[in-house]
């Protein structure tokens, strides 16, 4: 058996973070001396601590590790490193824009440029009444994709054409990334039917925004700034037609999203 200073060493893991892991019963000591309180650690214990420290290295929480190692299934295992990897790839593609993002803005400096100032095109138009199949409901940011794919099981079950690209409505008046209450739908031929209403906004000012999905502020900040110095006020809930996007397997940087304000003098 090792003490627990020989199991620090070899493993490079601190002895308080041994002593931790054994309190929340992570790795428990092979055996403790009831006279010293010594801790002694199994030889076959260093395969434990390996796995721990990659796990960590992955994004695991301790618990989730706790849960591996109680487990023992390594079916089940590869399935959540193919999710941390799948998040990781996520993370990496996240930074890549960023990294894009900064360069840009560089030049843009060097250029005497105001990095903040937009350049969107901001027009109005009169957007007839059209009639939608949409599901709406409190959700976070993170559950598009769920309820998009909802929508085209409900489209598919129907049997509805859609005449329109997809297009998300926002109806709270405060945004909240964790519980808004967001509206998502397409545009269908028929005019009835469950899940089926006429959206009528009338009077719109929108903008077009080329890129990610996750880079709309601009866009929004620039149809506020026209709203007001119009004179107008905003008279209904903005909403986002997706006129190019993923489902058409396209790069995020091509993406075409429309943000329409219905507004009012």
């Amino acid at each position: 058996m090792l003490t627990i200073g020989e199991f620090s060493k070899i493993s490079k893991v601190s002895p308080k973070t041994l002593r931790y892991y054994g309190e929340i019963g992570l790795l428990k000591p092979g055996f403790v001396s009831k006279d010293s309180g010594y801790r002694y650690y199994e030889v076959s214990q260093l395969r434990d601590m390996l796995l721990i420290s990659r796990l960590k290295q992955y994004g695991f929480s301790l618990p989730e590790i706790a849960t591996v190692l109680a487990s023992g299934d390594n079916q089940h295992l590869a399935e959540l490193i193919r999710v941390k990897k799948e998040e990781l790839l996520r993370q990496i593609q996240n930074q890549q824009h960023i990294q894009l993002q900064m360069e840009h803005d560089i030049q843009r400096i060097e250029r005497g440029e105001n990095i903040m100032q937009s350049n969107y095109l901001v027009k109005t138009v009169q957007v007839e009444p059209k009639c939608i199949y949409s599901l709406r409901r409190k959700m976070s940011v993170r559950d598009f994709g769920e309820m998009f794919g909802t929508l085209c099981a409900g489209l598919e079950k129907k049997g509805l054409n859609p005449t329109g690209p997809f297009l998300s409505i926002y109806h709270d008046e405060e945004f909240n990334r964790e519980c808004t209450d967001i509206e998502v739908g397409i545009e269908v031929a028929v005019d009835k039917g469950e899940h089926i209403r006429t959206l009528s906004p009338g009077l719109c000012c929108f903008a077009t925004h080329v890129g990610s999905y996750d880079d709309f502020t601009a866009c929004y900040t620039a149809l506020m700034e026209w709203i007001e110095q119009e004179g107008y006020t905003v008279s209904g809930p903005p909403f986002e037609l997706y006129v190019k996007g993923c489902e058409e397997n396209v790069q995020p940087s091509e993406y075409v999203t429309e943000i329409y304000f219905p507004i009012r003098k």
